[in-house]
């Protein structure tokens, strides 16, 4: 005795994970990856390191005596670290489905963020090798918890 099935038998089950894979409903890990990237971010900025782990190039002259004296590079007012990675004024994020945004509107980011003139590069926004596998590895995950649900 035996029991057949053929692929046009799985047409249904196939179709939704067409579906699934195409569209995955994956908000919920987007957030889970923004909160991981301010995570990396702040520690970027606290260790004067670019996302890959490249170091920051050093003050070129100490801040005047009524600055902030630690002479970390961009952590001057803290202004932009916080746009960056709390809700603050300046701050971009949107979470959505299909992925993520975080940045800021500070006006002078890009010039820190690209390098300008005499004001040397110092990245700060990215994704880090570490939070790139997490991510991937947090979408796969959900994308298999959705097609197990079929």
């Amino acid at each position: 005795m035996s029991k057949e099935i053929d692929i046009e038998d799985l047409g249904e089950f196939l179709d939704g994970i067409v579906v699934v894979t195409q569209k995955p409903k994956c908000k919920s890990v987007m957030q889970k990856i923004v909160e991981d990237t301010k995570e990396q971010i702040n520690t970027g900025f606290q260790q004067g390191i670019s996302p890959t782990g490249s170091k920051w190039p050093a003050l070129k002259q100490p801040r005047p005596p009524h600055r902030n004296q630690n002479n970390k590079p961009l952590l001057d007012t803290y202004k932009l670290q916080e746009s960056v990675t709390e809700k603050t004024a300046g701050h971009l994020e949107t979470v959505s489905d299909e992925g993520l945004t975080l940045g800021t509107y500070v006006e002078y980011a890009s010039t820190h963020q690209e390098g300008s003139g005499l004001i040397p590069q110092r990245q700060f926004l990215g994704f880090n090798e570490k939070v790139t596998h997490s991510a991937t590895t947090k979408v796969a995950d959900s994308v298999i918890q959705q097609i197990d649900k079929l």
